[in-house]
């Protein structure tokens, strides 16, 4: 099943013969994370400002919002609609995130920010989340002024609180927001599982080569379909 699996893996192939095709071979990086009693979803920066429109293209939707991944959003959103549901269906709490209008008083998320009064986060329904993936009203909504879910804000207290061993991780961008909230939490100790096809970036290799690096070193990075399944086995 492991090779099975492997095989299915895209961003594998990104690693040529010149970087080393056996980078990663090894027991060292294919420990397994422990799937834990208390599990919470993470949905990370999934706003307008990362969207963009639904049916555009790329360089449409950057004319509106540059910092928009465009349809490689859309495309994630279904699945990202399935972990939610599947959450919801578990009794798993879920948790949203999104930037921070008036970052740029922080020096905003990234560093082209840093020189502007006004960053993207500040433009009208910048952080707005789309219908279909919304948050119900009982669902926490982070605003968070850096790439991090656990930057400045209350994350970890409530991952405490409420008992949480295992943080679910869906949005954008993987390169970004993604991974530095799955190198945060598993530094604070939780055991972390990144839905790759539930997960979005604006560029493809950046996507593969963060999952990869993700997968490999702080979490485990499978499918939609695949994770079900894991839950399927632990709810059983």
């Amino acid at each position: 099943m492991e090779n099975e699996i492997t095989q299915r893996r895209w961003w594998l192939e990104l690693f040529t013969e010149e970087d080393g095709s056996n980078v990663y071979d090894g027991n060292y990086f294919t420990v397994h994370s422990e799937f834990g009693q208390r599990p919470l979803v993470l949905v990370v920066d999934v706003m307008k400002s990362f969207t963009g429109e639904q049916g555009l293209t790329l360089a449409e939707s950057q004319v509106e919002w540059p910092t928009s991944c465009g349809p490689a959003a859309w495309n994630a959103i279904p699945q990202m609609r399935r972990i939610i549901d599947l959450g919801i269906e578990s009794g798993w709490p879920i948790v949203y995130t999104t930037g921070l209008p008036g970052g740029g008083a922080f020096g905003g998320t990234v560093k082209g920010e840093r020189m502007n009064a006004v960053t993207t986060m500040d433009l009208p329904g910048a952080v707005d989340i789309p219908d279909v993936v919304a948050p119900l009203e009982d669902q926490l909504v982070l605003a968070k002024p850096k790439a991090s879910a656990f930057f400045d804000t209350p994350l970890a207290s409530y991952l405490v609180r409420n008992k949480i061993d295992t943080v679910i991780v869906v949005g954008g961008a993987t390169s970004g927001c993604i991974r530095a909230t799955v190198i945060d939490s598993y530094s604070h100790g939780f055991s972390t599982f990144v839905v790759e096809d539930a997960c979005f970036d604006r560029s493809r290799i950046s996507q593969g080569v963060n999952l990869a690096e993700m997968h490999f070193k702080y979490a485990d990075v499978m499918t939609a379909d695949e994770f079900e399944a894991l839950a399927g086995r632990h709810k059983a």
